[in-house]
């Protein structure tokens, strides 16, 4: 039986010799604060290559067999919403049962806490089966973790004794961590395409501390549409 990371020589290669492993999972338990989380690096990483050989093994089992049918039925607009294929969201219900979206987000916000290098590897072995099932599941844990950097750097989200304790966007990253709703990544302009520092989008902030842009989009990643509006975050 197929499993796309045992059967791939150069990701069981970084797995286990490539990568430092000691810094990045020092830095992501925080010195193991956590009585929920892994007593040392070496319980550390076997509880990654556990993750990594699950996702192998799913993304063998069954995200290519249904590809052929996404591919065949692609998504269409119902009443405004994207629809997709039966297949692409049995795929999904079943990321969300796994709990994967949520393998970025800190043990405190009820995540996984694992590093940003198992979700590459994780990644990696999804993209052998299928590159827009892997796009779309990047925009979950993708997408709490840019909330919570956001929050970090205004300053809503405080910290006790290396552990966070309360964050501006706790909702809505639950939300999107629990498999329920993701996000769009709104960079693409025409003349620019993903070239972020070509975009020329203005945002203004008002008294009430809402942003308004007014934008002319082509394609949105996770939103497919072309117009020129007034957007309010």
């Amino acid at each position: 039986m197929a499993n796309y990371l045992s059967d791939n020589d150069d990701l069981m290669f970084y797995l286990d010799k490539g990568i430092d492993w000691d810094p990045i999972v020092k830095l992501t338990e925080r010195g193991f604060v956590d009585e929920d989380g892994p007593r040392d690096v070496a319980e550390a990483v076997e509880t990654y290559r556990d993750i990594a050989q699950m996702v192998g093994q799913f993304s063998a089992d069954e995200i290519t067999p249904r590809v052929k049918a996404i591919e065949a039925a692609g998504f269409r607009i119902e009443d405004g919403e994207a629809v997709a294929a039966p297949e692409f969201d049995e795929i999904f219900d079943q990321l969300r049962e796994l709990d994967l979206h949520r393998l970025n987000v800190p043990r405190e916000l009820d995540g996984m806490n694992c590093p940003l290098m198992l979700y590459f590897i994780d990644v990696e072995l999804m993209s052998r089966a299928d590159v827009s099932v892997l796009a779309h599941h990047g925009f979950h844990g993708g997408m709490a973790l840019a909330m919570l950097a956001f929050s970090i750097r205004e300053g809503t989200t405080t910290f006790t004794d290396n552990r966070i304790t309360e964050t501006r966007f706790r909702d809505q990253m639950e939300e999107i961590a629990s498999g329920q709703a993701w996000g769009c990544m709104d960079i693409t302009e025409p003349d620019a395409g993903s070239d972020m520092a070509s975009l020329r989008t203005v945002g203004r902030q008002d008294a009430d501390g809402n942003w308004t842009t007014k934008i002319t989009k082509t394609v949105y990643t996770n939103h497919q549409d072309t117009y020129a509006s007034e957007c309010k975050m």
